[in-house]
């Protein structure tokens, strides 16, 4: 009976050393040094609210039609929905109707970009070869009952359909 336990070790060991030596496929854009919960196969949608970084980790989208529209969900139930009216380098506004944000807390309390406090949106890069969207900002967001809530920090990192 002692070889039978021998073998269960080995075999514990080599399917650990195969989880452990898996890496990040080469060739990958979205894949970095620094792995983390919040990156998913097209990419990583972060931003910093109520004094943590929050991501979307469970669910991310995004499309360009008219506009660009990213939607991210966390593992949590928090949603982030970007609709981006500007897509090519630069820095913009953002507004209630002009690259709008629209976050939703785990309450299902919705936090929107306003027009009398315009946020930040900063378009690092649209390639439209490889269809990656990059883009960083920063909004304070209002909810319905005039209460205000800041989301700095935040990052979007995406490849998109058409």
């Amino acid at each position: 009976m002692r070889p039978a336990k021998h073998h269960s070790l080995v075999l514990m060991l080599a399917i650990a050393f195969l989880f452990l030596s898996c890496g990040d496929e080469d060739g990958n854009p979205l894949n970095g040094s620094g792995s983390d919960a919040c990156s998913l196969p097209n990419g990583s949608l972060k931003w910093t609210t109520d004094g943590g970084l929050k991501c979307a980790s469970a669910s991310l989208f995004a499309d360009q039609a008219m506009v660009m529209t990213v939607n991210g969900i966390s593992q949590t139930g928090l949603s982030m929905t970007l609709e981006l009216d500007s897509m090519q380098p630069g820095t913009y506004e953002m507004k209630a109707g002009v690259n709008s944000l629209l976050f939703t807390d785990q309450l299902g309390m919705a936090w929107q970009s306003t027009d009398d406090n315009p946020g930040t949106l900063v378009v690092s890069s649209n390639n439209a070869s490889t269809n990656l969207f990059e883009a960083s900002f920063n909004c304070t967001a209002r909810n319905p009952l005039g209460m205000s809530k800041s989301i700095s920090g935040g990052t979007l990192r995406v490849f998109y359909t058409e």
